[in-house]
């Protein structure tokens, strides 16, 4: 019973933003047009993207202070957090400190021609790295299992943020005061958690408490967590990052619509399962349990994926009153594309869990590694060379091969289920590819 809640509890916390998404996305075309709104998706995929500064942060707090949490060590506990969050607050200091000296360097020396997107990225770098400092604090939520407090501060903290983009888009029509007020809105309710934080899980953090012993101990697994994703990142924005090189940003703003939608989807699916991560890594499912763990939570989450692909796939009604007649008939296809491969690329979500919660992260980062350079030479091939527009289809490759070296990397520690697994799998391609023949 805990697991379900855990598990709806954790599934209310993504969705929040898919929700939010979907009121902004037509306010932000209305107000300041598709070119625009694909330079307002650009510039939050190279946010996204300077995740690769959080070091695997967020994993690194699951995992240690879960641990340190099954042999009851408080100690422990506020080492961990603080030495976390202090190197956070001091790469944020240095990063910013560095990006606003070499911005204003450039007025007088150019080194760079300023372009429109130059001249918000100042405004919405700050945003990210409060951003990162509040994953930290619902990390700690995670890793007490406290999902019913994670949720509702992830929910205040996301109608905040998207509360302020979309008055301030609709007040400015303007992309970068969007950014401004939304870092300043952020910051505020940041600070707000802080205090909430003390009262809930005591004086867990604080500057004395860090420690560079502690840090540097947890830096085996971290570096890791961090190198795995750094490429998981990567492999999130790649294709948009060649979308908009090689289609231009007009193709490329229906293009994230209809890949927004699938991560999306993905990410509130595969929240309904995160709560295995600190159940393992706190040694709480036996061995023995740990494989029916994997095959029974891999089948729900592609099955809940088949089930809300299909059902998506027969109301386009909702789409076309979400976005209008003609941004809908131009994404159409690529999203319908988007959701086949949804049921098969769940299949990965839970052996992801597991790769984390075992430690297994050297594998997982090489593995992770495969999966983006198959990804950019699938985008690359499919744009340049196959001139058919469902061309997103062939990102199936990558994909299986995700699931199935994520699979054989768990198996050297834990007997998995390989033959249920492979046969779930065959079931998942032949399905998808009825559906793209359009027999199903």
């Amino acid at each position: 019973m805990k697991a379900i809640k855990d598990g709806i509890y954790a599934t209310l916390d993504v969705v929040f933003a898919p929700i939010l998404l979907v009121v902004a996305t037509p306010i932000f075309i209305s107000q300041v047009g598709i070119e625009k709104y694909g330079l307002w998706i650009l510039i939050n995929s190279i946010l996204a993207s300077l995740s690769i500064f959080n070091f695997g942060i967020n994993e690194t707090i699951i995992k240690f202070i879960s641990e340190a949490k099954s042999y009851s060590n408080y100690k422990d506990q506020q080492k961990v957090f603080s030495s976390v969050l202090v190197f956070l607050i001091f790469l944020a200091v240095l990063f910013l400190g560095l990006y606003y000296l070499i911005y204003c360097v450039n007025f007088y020396v150019e080194f760079f021609k300023v372009t429109d997107l130059h001249k918000i990225l100042p405004y919405a770098i700050p945003l990210f790295f409060i951003k990162q400092i509040e994953q930290a604090l619902f990390a700690l939520h995670k890793s007490y299992e406290n999902y019913k407090q994670l949720a509702k501060h992830s929910f205040i903290s996301k109608f905040i943020l998207y509360s302020a983009q979309i008055i301030t888009v609709y007040v400015f029509s303007d992309v970068g005061i969007v950014f401004f007020i939304s870092s300043i809105s952020a910051f505020i309710y940041l600070v707000v958690q802080f205090f909430l934080l003390k009262k809930r899980y005591g004086p867990i953090f604080h500057f004395r408490f860090s420690s560079y012993n502690k840090f540097k101990d947890m830096l085996g697994y971290s570096k890791w967590a961090w190198f795995s994703s750094t490429i998981l990142i990567f492999n999130s924005h790649v294709d948009k990052w060649i979308v908009s090189a090689l289609l231009g940003l007009k193709y490329f703003a229906y293009y994230a619509i209809a890949v927004s939608v699938l991560n999306q989807l993905k990410t509130i699916i595969t929240a309904s399962v995160s709560w295995v991560f600190p159940r393992i890594s706190g040694n709480q499912i036996s061995e023995a349990n740990q494989a029916k763990f994997h095959i029974h939570l891999t089948i729900f989450v592609s099955l809940a994926g088949l089930f809300v692909s299909l059902f998506l796939e027969k109301i386009d009604f909702f789409f076309l009153s979400w976005l209008g007649a003609e941004t809908f008939e131009n994404s159409k296809l690529l999203l319908h594309t988007f959701l086949l491969l949804l049921p098969v690329w769940l299949m990965s979500s839970v052996s992801f869990y597991f790769l984390l919660g075992l430690g297994i992260v050297k594998k997982k980062f090489f593995v992770d590694l495969i999966v983006l350079i198959l990804r950019i030479s699938v985008a690359f091939i499919a744009i340049l060379y196959f001139n058919f527009d469902r061309w997103p289809i062939l990102f199936g490759i990558p994909i299986l091969v995700e699931i199935l070296f994520y699979a054989l990397s768990i198996n050297r520690k834990v007997k998995l289920k390989l033959h249920f697994l492979s046969l779930f799998i065959i079931i998942n391609l032949i399905i998808m590819l009825l559906r793209y023949q359009n027999i199903l």
